[in-house]
């Protein structure tokens, strides 16, 4: 299932994610998936390059509370990983 960001996560951030172990900031166009599973497909500034369509592959401790993708994004992740 494809979850776009609303136009009001956008102007509050909510589509954007910084993991801080990589130094990578990720700023969601959109994310799929469902139950824990999900992929955010968007920019990422890394090293002050940005690399456009970047897909990040990840997984929630939990089911999210609801299926805004402001909501997945905030959720815990159980872990992630850069897809190619």
């Amino acid at each position: 299932m494809r979850i776009n960001f609303t136009e009001e996560e956008i102007k509050n951030e909510a589509n954007k994610v910084y993991i801080e172990d990589d130094d990578v900031l990720i700023e969601g166009e959109f994310i799929e998936g469902e139950g824990r599973h999900f992929v955010i497909t968007g920019k990422a500034v890394i090293e002050g390059e940005t690399y456009h369509d970047f897909e990040t592959e990840f997984e929630l401790s939990q089911e999210p509370s609801s299926m805004l993708a402001g909501d997945i994004l905030k959720a815990d992740w159980e872990w992630y990983d850069y897809v190619c």
